[in-house]
């Protein structure tokens, strides 16, 4: 097959070139196979060339520009109702708006049970130790950068009736089976002032100390008590500012760890294997830079 018989231009405009049917199933049969039996994809571009009469590098052109991009197309469009996290193909590029939302989850609920972050990240990772990290960038960097929409998504676990735990607060929130509860109740204001009316009975009775003293004494347990939540909130607050610049330390040394992991992969290659691969390496760089 000669090079200019690969590609045929539309009838209509004359403008966009697509790759004959019959090298179109070539390739998508040899790189089927060479992904199934997980070897390196310059090997199916060898035989498709073998198969076809063309040069490797020019099938290695064609699959890019006509099949990947394509491949690519069909996988985000894709239906978000399916959403597999541990599909390890799935590195690499970015998490889809039902994969972040099935991942934020996941974690959420896993935590009000007692599991970690890291523990639900390697069982939704099934023991993959990238995509742990995948999965442990992509939860952190949405809680420090997103807290709206991680609220959002509490109120709905919760309204679901699921324990959820919240990451701003660190704590577990539960309201299945719970009904408001009221403390007010019919007849409380008499029954208050009966108590006050008592208090003041036996406070005069006792005289040992005076009634103006005593609510003296009152009022300023009250300013006490309020300037004490005034400091709990104010250190809750500091809590939270360390906890989120804690996530965001963590998720730079994660992200450090996995640029790490795809330079030294890319550097371990042969050679001859490292051109073929290169957009594939490229492809990560940029997937994990804008996690």
């Amino acid at each position: 097959m000669a090079k200019e018989q690969a590609l045929h231009q539309d009838a209509e405009n004359g403008q966009r070139q697509e790759l004959q049917p019959e090298l179109m199933s070539i390739m998508k049969e040899e790189v089927g196979k060479a992904k199934e039996r997980r070897i390196p994809i310059i090997r199916a571009f060898e035989e498709i060339a073998r198969r076809s009469g063309l040069k490797a590098n020019t099938i290695r052109n064609y699959y890019y520009r006509y099949m990947h991009v394509n491949e690519e197309a069909v996988k985000l469009d894709a239906d978000d109702t399916a959403v597999d996290l541990g599909d390890e193909e799935s590195i690499g590029r970015p998490f889809t708006p039902a994969e972040t939302k099935a991942l934020m989850r996941e974690m959420l609920i896993s935590q009000a049970r007692g599991e970690s972050v890291r523990g639900c990240a390697n069982r939704l990772g099934k023991g993959n130790k990238r995509m742990l990290i995948r999965f442990q960038n992509k939860y952190r960097s949405i809680i420090a950068r997103n807290p709206e929409y991680v609220e959002n998504l509490i109120r709905e676990i919760e309204a679901e009736g699921i324990p959820c735990f919240n990451p701003y607060t660190r704590t577990r929130l539960s309201y299945a089976g719970r009904k408001p509860v009221n403390y007010t109740h019919a007849g409380s204001g008499g029954q208050l002032i009966d108590w006050i009316s008592q208090l003041v009975s036996n406070i005069q009775s006792l005289e040992l100390v005076s009634l103006e003293d005593f609510v003296k004494g009152l009022r300023d347990l009250s300013s006490l008590a309020a300037g004490n939540q005034g400091l709990s909130r104010q250190l809750a607050k500091h809590n939270q500012e360390m906890q989120d610049m804690y996530n965001k330390v963590q998720m730079l040394e994660n992200k450090l760890a996995e640029l790490k992991s795809i330079n030294r992969r890319f550097l371990q290659m042969k050679d001859e294997d490292k051109l073929s691969n290169l957009r594939d390496y490229l492809d990560k760089l940029q997937a994990c830079m804008q996690e």
